[in-house]
């Protein structure tokens, strides 16, 4: 997917939500949805299966939380997260526990949220130079994160959907 077309999809998925409040809720979503997916089940939606999105997410977390930190710490230029890369390539996340992945994620996300409801207003401001798409605030970082989080969480659903219609 080109690079912009990304940023739309998430802004788009987002539209006018609360994007702390999407980061809230996510943790518990994943959680309900654990148990009605078959973890190496897929759908047209996405070419990754429940388990690899699990494992998507945790490495997601990681890296956007460091973008974050680089932001506040003013950071010439942010990591950029390259999944297939990081994830399906390098990490073969099929052989990955997909329960130890939710586990990471809840917790990272956590402590995610406890620096974003931290900042102070001014920080909302503070500038990320992704290498791609040029700079970006922690306010739109998080827009993108809370979007990313709604497109993955209805692949998930549909995922289920299937599982359960047998």
């Amino acid at each position: 997917m080109e690079k912009f077309e990304y940023v739309q999809k998430n802004l788009e998925a987002l539209g006018d939500r609360d994007p702390l409040e999407v980061l809230a809720e996510t943790p518990d979503l994943l959680t309900e949805l654990f148990p009605r997916l078959d973890m190496r089940r897929g759908c047209e939606l996405t070419h990754w299966t429940a388990g690899e999105i699990y494992c998507h997410l945790a490495d997601l977390e990681i890296g956007y939380g460091f973008r974050l930190r680089q932001a506040l710490a003013g950071t010439e230029e942010a990591q950029a997260f390259d999944h297939d890369r990081w994830g399906i390539r390098y990490r073969n996340y099929e052989s990955y526990s997909a329960r130890l992945a939710l586990e990471a994620f809840c917790g990272l996300r956590r402590w995610n949220l406890e620096l974003l409801r931290n900042l102070e207003p001014q920080d909302w401001n503070r500038v990320a130079y992704h290498p791609q798409r040029g700079p970006e605030t922690i306010s739109f970082i998080v827009k993108m994160l809370a979007g990313h989080d709604l497109r993955h969480l209805k692949e998930l659903e549909y995922i289920a959907s299937y599982v359960e219609a047998g």
